[in-house]
């Protein structure tokens, strides 16, 4: 049996040859013409999930100003993401967190909803993430479904940068984030019934 073998310089090539399938797309919630696969301005989606439903590991999805507190994916049982980022792309917001935010629904109860779940590998950047809120905790609940009000990450490969993660709560751990890479953030006024109000199992630079 042959063994295949890439070089290094070949599979340089292939990891630049990749990168270039890699797409832009657009949310803009005030776009009168949304046509997937959203890759301009002109024809921008106006939810963040619809961009990343159609995205491809390397993706990177522009956001423009906005409130986004519509729509949702629910992984866990029921318990719905307001964006739920399953693919390695990264999520930019076009001017920052004061000017763009991912808003859930607060409380802790079984209509709670988390303000975003975030895949290893996928980064989300700019953004303001408040009022999101997880399920009571229940013997015959997944774990996902009563931790990380604000966000809640796969593992350390998910990051968060420049992100602003506000008066979020969960009814066991990590109010604002569970789990991730935390990167230049703020965390302020979040709640969590046990462990890590603000976050838990997360690392935090600047």
């Amino acid at each position: 049996m042959k063994t295949l073998r890439i070089e290094p310089v070949a599979s340089g090539l292939l990891l630049a040859w990749l990168q270039t399938l890699a797409a832009t797309r657009y949310v803009n919630p005030g776009n009168s013409s949304p046509a997937s696969p959203y890759t301009s301005w002109n024809a921008a989606a106006t939810n963040i999930q619809q961009a990343i439903d159609v995205s491809s590991g390397g993706d990177e999805i522009l956001v423009t100003n906005g409130v986004y507190e519509t729509g949702g994916q629910a992984l866990f049982s029921d318990h719905t993401n307001r964006i739920a980022v399953t693919r390695p792309v990264t999520v930019r917001s076009v001017n920052g967190p004061a000017v763009t935010i991912i808003r859930g629904v607060p409380g802790i109860s079984s209509s709670g909803a988390r303000c975003a779940y975030l895949a290893s590998g996928a980064t989300l950047s700019g953004f303001t993430l408040t009022d999101g809120g997880t399920r009571n905790k229940a013997w015959w609940l997944p774990y996902p479904t009563y931790v990380g009000g604000g966000v809640y990450c796969e593992s350390a490969a998910a990051v968060l940068t420049n992100c602003s993660v506000l008066g979020n709560a969960a009814d066991e751990s990590a109010g604002g984030v569970y789990n991730g890479s935390l990167i230049d953030c703020e965390l302020s006024g979040n709640y969590a019934g046990y462990h890590g109000a603000g976050a838990y199992r997360s690392s935090l630079a600047r």
